[in-house]
């Protein structure tokens, strides 16, 4: 059944050019209206109505009309009265936070308001439930609102928003990563798969300083490239535009950290670290493999990633084990001229994380079978019974 959303435009903000309409308003070079149709769509949308004055709709029209969008649109002129077969209503001149959106959607609600005013509507809901949107938001994305107009504000909202890592080592690169996507993310010829590309790039000469036993360079290196990495994620989402060949970035990412353990490990069996490093590198290797292969086992069974399942996983997921971690141990014990022991400390905070990510989701699945009744199946299906 074909889902339907009307997306209402009102506004003009000032610009210097003079007064520009909110729905071609651009924020990291996505106009408004493009970025509600993307936003839209990710939630399984696949027709919009998009409501404006006459000469805002010409304008509207010239721009998306040329695009195979992969839905269909329409426009209607503000004086008119919409259908009221649509699912959604939307003030279009305001931007909401994705997740606070999907919330929306997917709750039993019927209006989303900011500071008291109706930004989102589900019209067939009549007087149900209405809610800020800022209680379905995490509080680290509030205000999960704001005004399109507001060059500043929403520029620094989208910014916020697309922060998704909350292990410590993210919140502290956060900062410069931040600072890289406001420089880049209206600089049309970086997108996020070149980012991504540059990433894997800076891996290679990591690891040739690796094999060289240069292992202080190397991690410096490592890591920078780890800052990078948080970038072409973040820009994907600031300017609003997820796609579905973006998602091999993880596989890239796993490519390269995977790629770096090991040169780390031989350019210290090389420079006289012998079998034992050789040893621990293999070890970490596994054992890093088995950590990602549960976590996203896990997501695929469930339908949700285990370090957001409670609040002992969230908890966990401030200090679990990964790259820039273990970068950090390379970086430290390499500056004290002890890189061995930064390879055992990775090996040891990896096994940790390996160890409590299968105990807590075997205990998930656990509950989740019992839950749905399989527990209860599969007893039956081994109990003893006579035959007649």
């Amino acid at each position: 059944m074909e889902r339907k959303a009307i997306i209402l435009f009102r506004g003009f903000s000032e610009t210097r050019e003079g007064p520009a309409p909110i729905a071609l308003i651009e924020h990291f070079g996505t106009p408004v209206v493009v970025r509600w149709i993307s936003a839209l769509k990710s939630l399984g949308f696949s027709s919009f109505v998009i409501v404006a004055q006459r000469e805002v709709l010409k304008a509207v029209r010239a721009l998306l009309d040329d695009a195979d969008l992969g839905a269909r649109v329409e426009y209607l002129p503000l004086e008119e009265e919409p259908s009221s077969d649509a699912e959604l209503l939307i003030e279009g001149d305001f931007l909401v936070e994705l997740g606070t959106l999907k919330r929306f959607v997917e709750g039993d609600y019927a209006r989303g308001l900011h500071a008291g005013d109706r930004v989102l509507e589900k019209p067939a809901r009549g007087a149900g439930r209405w809610v800020e949107l800022d209680e379905l938001a995490e509080p680290r994305h509030r205000p999960a609102c704001v005004y399109a107009g507001d060059f500043k504000a929403a520029r620094s909202a989208l910014v916020r928003w697309a922060q998704k890592g909350v292990h410590f080592t993210s919140l502290l690169n956060t900062p410069l990563e931040n600072a890289l996507v406001k420089l880049l993310g209206d600089c049309r010829a970086v997108t996020p798969n070149r980012v991504t590309l540059a990433v894997n790039a800076l891996a290679v000469p990591a690891a040739l300083l690796f094999l060289s036993g240069r292992f202080l360079p190397a991690a410096l290196l490592s890591y920078f490239a780890g800052i990078l990495d948080g970038v072409d994620g973040k820009l994907a989402r600031v300017r609003g535009i997820l796609t579905r060949l973006g998602h091999l970035e993880h596989s890239l990412d796993a490519l390269y950290e995977q790629a770096l353990y090991a040169s780390f490990a031989l350019g210290l069996a090389f420079h006289s670290y012998g079998i034992l490093a050789a040893s621990l590198g293999v070890t970490l290797l596994v054992v890093d493999c088995f950590v990602r292969h549960v976590y996203n086992q896990f997501a695929l069974t469930t339908g949700k990633p285990l370090k957001h399942y409670t609040p002992f996983d969230r908890a966990f997921a401030l200090v679990d084990g990964r790259r820039n971690v273990y970068l950090i141990y390379v970086i430290a014990f390499s500056a004290a001229g002890c890189p061995l022991l930064a390879l055992a400390a990775a090996l040891a905070h990896v096994s940790l994380t390996a160890i409590v990510y299968f105990l807590r989701a075997a205990q998930h699945l656990r509950e989740l079978d019992a839950k749905e009744g399989t527990a209860q199946l599969l007893r039956l299906s081994a109990s003893p019974r006579r035959r007649r």
